[in-house]
């Protein structure tokens, strides 16, 4: 799940700014490719906590499953190698499904009140601690938009989560591939939405349709 749809789903458990953050945080340490900080508020630690049980129920979701299996037999046959096909499928899903959930004003309104918190956090070096304050800015800063979710902005942000490594990244031209998939598998991840959301909602919430 992406930073996005921890901070949904932590909102139905919590309307506490700092745990929502702190459900979003193991995503934003990834981000920058850092390691995990010390975390001294107690609510930033619970998110966490949450984001880590989340991530086990998402991941096994059925429906989840399913649409990252069909999207890497489709970019398979597009022509993306084994190792870009699943990470382009699993990151890209995810992304897809931030669209959807972003349709819930409560969503919204809980991921844009955590960005406003200033957490207590002890990185592990200098650069970490800026890397992170840099990357909380731009997304500040980027506010939330329907644009974030068109094909050719998910092919920029998978391509730019995958860089860098060797069995994952896109190739030369390969970006243009995942955004002709994102037109087609916008519609199928809206689709099987409700069917993620339940799964998620009888571990997390009680179950409830997408408005």
């Amino acid at each position: 799940m992406n930073f996005f749809g921890h901070a949904a789903v932590a909102s139905w458990r919590s309307g506490d700014p700092s745990f929502v953050l702190g459900a979003m945080l193991p995503d934003f340490t990834s981000m920058i490719r850092a390691r995990a900080p010390e975390v001294g508020d107690p609510a930033l630690a619970e998110g966490v906590a949450f984001h880590h049980a989340t991530d086990e129920v998402f991941h096994d979701a059925s429906a989840f499953r399913e649409l990252c299996r069909a999207s890497f037999d489709e970019l398979s046959r597009a022509g993306l190698g084994r190792g870009a096909a699943r990470g382009v499928a699993h990151i890209g899903v995810e992304i897809l499904l931030d669209g959807v959930l972003a349709d819930e004003p409560s969503a919204r309104q809980a991921y844009l009140a955590a960005l406003r918190q200033r957490p207590r956090l002890v990185w592990r070096s200098e650069p970490e601690a800026q890397a992170f304050d840099a990357l909380l800015e731009a997304i500040r800063g980027r506010g939330i938009s329907r644009q974030h979710t068109t094909p050719a902005v998910v092919a920029y942000r998978v391509e730019r989560a995958l860089a860098g490594r060797s069995r994952l990244a896109l190739g030369r031209g390969e970006a243009a591939l995942v955004e002709r998939w994102a037109e087609s598998a916008r519609h199928a991840v809206r689709g099987r939405a409700p069917g993620i959301v339940a799964e998620l909602g009888a571990r997390f919430r009680p179950a409830r349709p997408l408005g």
